[in-house]
């Protein structure tokens, strides 16, 4: 934890990268939830790592901001993307065995499993990607829902919807519902191409060989 006269003094400046445009739209969205279907290497991982980061910064001692995908390794992928990129500040708390991240102001990143539902359960948490999450289970969601019923936190929820699962049903409700808590969205390989995220030889030569 820090010491408030130490959290009043510190001035922190996050420097935000530059975003494409779809990926403005949907950080930038004023809905509580977002929902993005997103072609595979589009950007959707690394723009939302920096959306729960910074959302980290604006929060108090204490204060929770979750990262879940559905297995550990997933998990472990991106807790080693943000860690790469901040180890060399010494102003974090990075701890490897438990996944988290403890920022200068205080709050706490956690990077977590959806393998276990009743590990998402908590009464802290102020934020939270739900990545991949048409690959988990129901039940993840509910606890999640659950968790920040308390602090009536924000979520976003990245992946490639597939089957008509729940997620799918999710992802429809929020795509007709323009006036509820979700915003849809859905961002195509046509668009991350034009927006210089992938190549367009790539995505041709991609389509032929599958």
């Amino acid at each position: 934890m820090i010491n408030s006269d130490i959290q009043e003094s510190l001035k922190i400046t996050l420097v935000k990268p530059k975003f494409t445009s779809y990926q403005k739209r949907i950080l930038e969205s004023k809905k509580r939830f977002t929902i993005t279907e997103a072609s595979t290497k589009s950007g959707k991982t690394f723009s939302h790592i920096f959306w729960l980061f910074q959302k980290a910064h604006e929060g108090k001692p204490g204060q929770e901001f979750w990262w879940v995908a559905p297995v550990y390794s997933q998990t472990e992928i991106a807790f080693n993307r943000l860690k790469r990129a901040i180890e060399d500040k010494k102003l974090y708390v990075i701890n490897i065995s438990k996944l988290s991240i403890i920022t200068p102001v205080g709050t706490i990143i956690r990077f977590k499993s959806a393998e276990h539902h009743d590990a998402l359960y908590g009464e802290n948490v102020y934020a939270f990607v739900f990545d991949e999450f048409s690959r988990a289970k129901e039940e993840a969601w509910y606890a999640l829902r659950t968790t920040i019923s308390y602090t009536q936190g924000q979520g976003k929820f990245i992946g490639n919807v597939v089957g008509k699962n729940w997620a799918w049903k999710l992802a429809r409700k929020a795509e007709e519902d323009k006036d509820g808590d979700f915003e849809y969205f859905r961002v195509t390989a046509h668009e991350a191409v034009e927006e210089g995220i992938l190549k367009r030889e790539e995505i041709e030569k991609a389509r032929r060989e599958l």
